[in-house]
């Protein structure tokens, strides 16, 4: 029961990807790293939704156990075929909320709706259409992509691993089937990165790949249909320490598998980096796109926007200031839209 309080309308954001790809593993270490970043902002992170009770314990218990698994998989030594942690078995929906570091509890608050689901979804016919659904009803979604499938052999199993035929039919029909013509982000985010970052022609490969690997999705974007959306890639080293290595393929019965293998560093602490970089986008964007609503007059599409506008001025403050620490050197880069972000 709320009783008189007005009631919190999340900004929902969809982790998009098939199984294997780091869905998970990228909300764990965005929830690790943004602990550290936001504190520079003087900015509050905390789990849950302030009216739900529950699930800010549910979130710390799923994104911990996800965590310790990450820990264990770094610790081992030696190699180790595909790393990263077991999939999701079920649609879960991870809340965090913002405040201002030194307000107290009743300060305002911008409530996050992290939307994460079974990867293999997205391939089925009878829940696809709940993954198209989350993404329509999302303001952001962050695209999870599989780097070395991307990048390796010229990308000969990014379009087997990463699904990418199927997610940019999805992102397309999902965006050209709204006609709220509210403003959205996608953000490009290639995981398990680190081998690819360690020289500045590299990382140009990563940008150079995702315009190829995805050049359908892109060159539909840049058509007037789409000048509501913004596009980025934000590269996260999600886990730091295991770098990819090579592909051993496995043929049985005529069939080839891929089998990716990933080498440790003698350095057996979880390290990711850039990890935050997602939310310093999605809060700068959230942000921009809520200001402009109110000169528009657009409040009407969507009701998060009046949470926003109603939060103090400290608090406003605090969230521009975060969202100005985006990278867009190197490997990050501005796709499209950026007139549409802080």
């Amino acid at each position: 029961m709320l009783g008189n309080q007005q009631e919190l309308k999340p900004f929902r954001v969809t982790m998009l990807g098939p199984s294997g790809v780091g869905k998970t593993t990228l909300l764990t270490v965005m929830r690790k790293q943004m602990n550290s970043a936001v504190d520079v902002s003087e900015l509050r992170l905390e789990t849950g939704h302030p009216q739900k009770p529950g699930t800010g314990f549910e979130t710390d218990q799923l994104l911990q156990k996800c965590l310790e698994e990450l820990e264990q998989l770094v610790r081992s030594r030696g190699y180790v075929a595909q790393g990263g942690i077991g999939g999701t078995g079920e649609p879960k929906k991870f809340y965090f909320n913002l405040s201002k570091l030194k307000k107290n509890s009743s300060s305002a608050k911008l409530v996050l709706e992290f939307q994460d689901y079974p990867g293999g979804w997205i391939a089925q016919q009878e829940n696809s259409k709940q993954v198209l659904d989350y993404i329509q009803d999302s303001s952001v979604t962050i695209l999870v992509i599989d780097t070395p499938a991307l990048i390796y052999r010229s990308g000969k199993y990014h379009v087997a691993v990463n699904k990418s035929e199927i997610v940019q039919q999805m992102l397309l029909k999902a965006y050209s089937e709204d006609d709220s013509n509210k403003r959205r982000l996608l953000v490009f985010a290639p995981v398990k990165c680190e081998k690819f970052l360690r020289t500045p022609n590299e990382a140009r490969k990563i940008e150079q790949a995702i315009r190829s690997g995805y050049k359908d999705l892109i060159e539909n974007f840049n058509s007037e249909n789409f000048n509501n959306v913004s596009a980025v890639i934000t590269p996260v080293q999600t886990v730091g320490n295991v770098l990819f290595s090579y592909i051993e393929e496995i043929e049985e019965n005529g069939i080839i598998t891929p089998k990716f293998w990933y080498e440790k560093t003698n350095n057996h602490e979880l390290a990711p980096f850039d990890a935050e970089q997602p939310l310093r986008y999605i809060l700068g964007f959230a942000l921009k796109d809520a200001l402009d609503a109110k000169r528009t007059e657009r409040l009407g599409f969507v009701n998060w926007f009046r949470d926003m506008l109603g939060l103090d001025d400290d608090l406003k403050n605090a969230i521009k200031k975060f969202g100005e620490g985006c990278k867009k050197d190197g490997a990050f880069v501005v796709l499209k839209g950026g007139h549409l972000l802080g």
